[in-house]
């Protein structure tokens, strides 16, 4: 049976993977790359797809093993499931409105993490 550390280890795994793959795209089509012209395109989308598989099996980990899953999903967990849409869906984002790629970069994905670290530190609802 896995830990809830080694559960723990693996999520924020994921989320460094995630955010190193979002922050590259959004640096790469901020200074001007397009998708095709992108070398590690495959290599990033990879990095991003599992990141995001790892932070949904780890995240339910972390659910089962502190037993918050009795009786349905905690309100709180939805809250992360929704950040995790949004961060599934912010890899396409720079490529399409280079424009928007600061943003994305000095606010979206602070914010983006600041969230997920609120819900899962107080666990509101």
């Amino acid at each position: 049976m896995i830990s809830y550390e080694l559960y723990k280890v693996l999520h924020l795994l994921g989320v460094v993977c995630v955010f190193a793959a979002l922050g590259g795209v959004a640096v790469h089509a901020g200074n001007g790359g397009q998708r095709p012209g992108n070398a590690l395109r495959r290599v990033i989308s990879a990095l991003h797809g599992l990141g995001l598989l790892v932070i949904l099996v780890a995240g339910f980990g972390l659910l089962a093993r502190l037993q918050l899953m009795r009786g349905g999903l905690p309100v709180w967990v939805y809250g992360k499931l929704a950040l995790w849409l949004v961060a599934g869906a912010l890899l396409v984002i720079p490529y399409r409105r280079p424009a928007a790629a600061r943003g994305t970069l000095m606010v979206g994905l602070p914010l983006l993490g600041a969230i997920a670290a609120w819900l899962a530190i107080y666990k509101p609802g």
